[in-house]
């Protein structure tokens, strides 16, 4: 029977160099600027204006918006330190394939950006100076946080797919084809995270920016239903739903593959207990013993979006 295998994870250290006192002052200072650079000149002088980016709805969502760009250029960070280092995450992609996924990312980045100023939709009506404006940098900087992990879901995606298919990638050495397949498999648990944290974020702050709005105009709340946060939760949803599915897919295929490999069936079309029990703890290290669809991973990602979007819709009206 095969022995306790060791659990070899992708380590980053980069994260863990300065001090969590230190770390934890650059987050909040970083937040702090992002939500000062968003309020300023922010009154266009009238005194309905002033006092109303001096209220606390519009400091609310300069805050939550500010943590957000504080998210995005995290995930940012750890997506190229990713991409810097895929061996540490169990894939090796050829670095012409990763021009070429970096650049489609990039350009369906672009392409959601394009479709945003042409078809802005409606801007709440704030008294607050360039209000798109202020809106509109906050998903940009969202957008672009995406590029760098859209690249990284299509490598491992590929590279799922391409596992043991390759006459100079033999299925041998077990233990090292499991060590592999636990690192890609931390590698789309990071890859999910990743894009909850930003929809969380993105989410929130179309939650604060609604709250904003109702408390300037609680007689028009009409006018920005909290259905319009529930549908960009949903919106997200089905995103995130269509990006890690199918890596999530391509992954269990090889790992079944593995599995297959390690504990045929036996000549007689009799398995023993033993069979069954090795066969049993290969797929619970493998994670194989969970259906795709019960997985904790497919369901947060469809989840999550949807509990931060009600939230994020319904909490102002409950607290007014």
């Amino acid at each position: 029977m095969l022995g306790e295998l060791p659990r070899e994870l992708a380590e980053d250290n980069f994260w863990v160099k300065l001090p969590p006192p230190l770390l934890s002052m650059i987050v909040f200072g970083l937040a702090f600027c992002f939500a000062g650079l968003l309020g300023v000149a922010g009154s266009d002088g009238t005194a309905v204006s002033d006092a109303f980016v001096k209220g606390v709805p519009w400091t609310v969502w300069r805050a939550v918006a500010g943590a957000a760009l504080v998210v995005f250029a995290l995930l940012t960070a750890q997506a190229v330190r990713i991409l810097q280092h895929p061996d540490r995450w169990g894939f090796y992609p050829p670095p012409a394939r990763r021009r070429r996924y970096l650049l489609c990312a990039a350009i369906s980045a672009v392409a959601v950006a394009g479709y945003r100023i042409l078809f802005p939709g409606v801007v709440p009506d704030l008294p607050v100076q360039s209000l798109q404006l202020r809106t509109g940098a906050v998903l940009l900087c969202g957008m672009l946080a995406a590029i760098p992990w859209l690249t990284i879901v299509w490598l491992a995606h590929a590279e799922c797919r391409e596992l043991w298919q390759r006459d100079d990638d033999p299925l041998d050495e077990p233990q090292a084809h499991i060590r592999r397949l636990e690192r890609l498999w931390q590698l789309l648990i990071v890859c999910v995270g990743a894009f909850m944290l930003g929809v969380a974020a993105a989410v929130a702050s179309a939650g604060a920016i609604r709250g904003a709005f109702v408390s300037a105009h609680p007689d028009r709340a009409d006018e920005f239903p909290p259905s319009n946060v529930l549908l960009y939760g949903g919106m997200f949803a089905l995103g995130l739903a269509v990006i890690g599915i199918p890596m999530a897919v391509a992954w269990r295929n090889r790992a079944q593959q593995l599995v297959e490999h390690m504990c045929p069936l036996p000549a007689s079309g009799r398995p023993s207990e033993e069979w069954l029990q090795e066969r049993h703890r290969i797929e619970h290290l493998l994670h194989l013993d969970i259906s795709i669809l019960r997985n904790p991973l497919t369901i947060l990602s469809v989840i999550a979006p949807l509990i931060v979007s009600a939230l994020a819709a319904f909490l102002p009206q409950v607290a007014g």
